[in-house]
């Protein structure tokens, strides 16, 4: 009896001492928990950039189908119309004030209809008030999009400006292929002082000053532009580092004060 008594009590032993142990004073002392915080931080900060980096090179793809089925828009526009190309100019009175990222109402109905979509007029990088049904109209002048479009323009090259590389309209999609049909909007204009950079490492870029930045007006390159990408007439699109781009004169008239473009 005496063994079993002794048994019993060992048991009982063991017992409380396994309670204890599971007592609710076992837990992460505050050292532990910051560590663990820092832990969690050092992997954000690593995983962050790569995930920015993704999401980028998603719109970038998404951008370059954009710029392909504006292509293609315009060839089955031009295949319907003896292979004359859609109008570049704008709705202002003067045929000459044209703008390369300027479209008529006319053109941008027309687009929207062979397309089916508002969405292929702008590279989906952009924010507001680009990628709306609506669109961005801009008074006297017509809509701006979200890409420069080449063809249907007068008269290029346009008379040149120092330190500017000349461009030419195509008319017809019959001409060469190799011309520039379609091209991001890496866009600015000192007049205005505003400064379009739709793809740089963390997304798209604009500097406004009728906002308060500083920068706007400057080059596409200098608020961080990365590149952007290139549609010829032949169809094919291409991505261009902002390095191996020339600029280039975006409208006829106004001179310095108008607008200007990299591709």
């Amino acid at each position: 009896m005496q063994l079993g008594d002794q048994s019993i009590q060992f048991r009982a032993r063991v017992s409380g001492h396994s309670k204890r142990l599971r007592s609710p004073f076992c837990a992460f002392t505050l050292i532990e928990l910051l560590v663990v915080i820092a832990i969690i931080g050092i992997l954000a900060a690593l995983l962050l950039p790569a995930l920015v980096a993704a999401k980028e090179k998603a719109k970038r793809t998404a951008c370059k189908n954009h710029l392909r089925q504006f292509a293609l828009t315009i060839h089955m526009y031009g295949s319907d119309n003896q292979g004359k190309v859609l109008s570049g100019l704008s709705d202002n009175s003067n045929l000459e004030d044209e703008h390369i990222p300027v479209i008529s109402t006319a053109s941008r109905k027309v687009i929207i209809q062979y397309a089916g979509n508002y969405r292929i007029l702008e590279c989906p990088s952009l924010g507001k008030p680009f990628n709306t049904e609506e669109g961005w109209y801009y008074d006297d002048y017509g809509f701006v999009i979200g890409y420069n479009y080449l063809a249907g323009h007068a008269d290029t090259p346009w008379p040149g400006i120092t330190g500017y590389t000349n461009w030419v309209s195509p008319q017809s999609i019959n001409e060469s292929g190799s011309l520039v049909l379609l091209t991001d909007m890496n866009d600015w204009s000192p007049d205005y002082g505003k400064t379009f950079a739709p793809h740089t490492s963390h997304g798209a870029v604009l500097k406004d000053n009728d906002y308060g930045d500083t920068l706007g007006g400057v080059s596409s390159k200098e608020i961080g532009a990365a590149g952007g990408n290139v549609g010829l007439l032949d169809g094919s699109v291409t991505w261009k580092k902002i390095s191996q781009m020339s600029t280039y004169q975006g409208s006829r008239l106004w001179g310095d004060s108008g607008c200007f473009a990299a591709w």
